[in-house]
């Protein structure tokens, strides 16, 4: 099977790309062209997106990115203090040693809240499937089942196997709380996009 890559977010005119609600029709928009037109049943944008109604519209994508594919080097520091208000916090670097080294927290709750930095040129809030393995790496370095100072490939495309995965409809679904992200991730895909119920 052939590997196909497309966005899932609301189309960016700006960016020319994206997936562009209509009643009855969806076009999925790449480079500044549609490159694909589907039928769907959707009632409205929110119930499209919420239900992530995209993979079953366009069968042939196998990974889907939201708002940027970045696929990249990180590495993380091991904890190194605690801030005054209680979080822990540790240095994160990405892509080579030449970029400069960003703090990262961690405030332990019943389910930790983290803060990740974003990489150079790539503040995408609604880029979740980043933020969340950025988050997981986090974890795993707090529970020592990722070795600090080691470079490990991360990315922000999601197989469509994996939809559900990175965008759960209850919050105690992933292993922490992404910090500035109250809703389940599910909701936040819909929220950052503008996209009300």
């Amino acid at each position: 099977m052939n590997e196909r890559m497309a966005p899932g977010h609301m189309y960016q005119s700006r960016l020319g790309t994206g997936i562009q609600w209509q009643p009855g029709v969806v076009k999925l928009w790449e480079g500044g062209q549609v490159t694909a037109k589907a039928p769907h049943s959707t009632q409205s944008p929110y119930e499209f997106w919420y239900n992530l109604a995209f993979k079953d519209s366009f069968p042939e994508v196998t990974h889907w990115w939201f708002r940027s594919a970045w696929t990249q080097k990180v590495r993380l520091t091991s904890l190194q203090g605690q801030l005054a208000d209680g979080a822990f916090w540790g240095l994160m670097q990405f892509i080579d040693e030449q970029s400069p080294a960003q703090m990262y927290t961690i405030t332990e709750t019943k389910l930790p809240i983290i803060s990740v930095p974003y990489p150079p040129k790539e503040v995408q809030p609604i880029n979740l499937p980043l933020r969340l393995a950025l988050s997981c790496l986090i974890v795993g370095i707090a529970k020592e089942v990722f070795i600090p100072n080691q470079w490990y490939i991360i990315t922000s495309l999601v197989h469509k196997c994996h939809l559900e995965k990175a965008f759960p409809t209850r919050q105690d679904a992933i292993p922490c709380h992404i910090d500035g992200i109250g809703n389940p991730l599910r909701e936040s895909l819909c929220r950052l996009q503008g996209i009300k119920q």
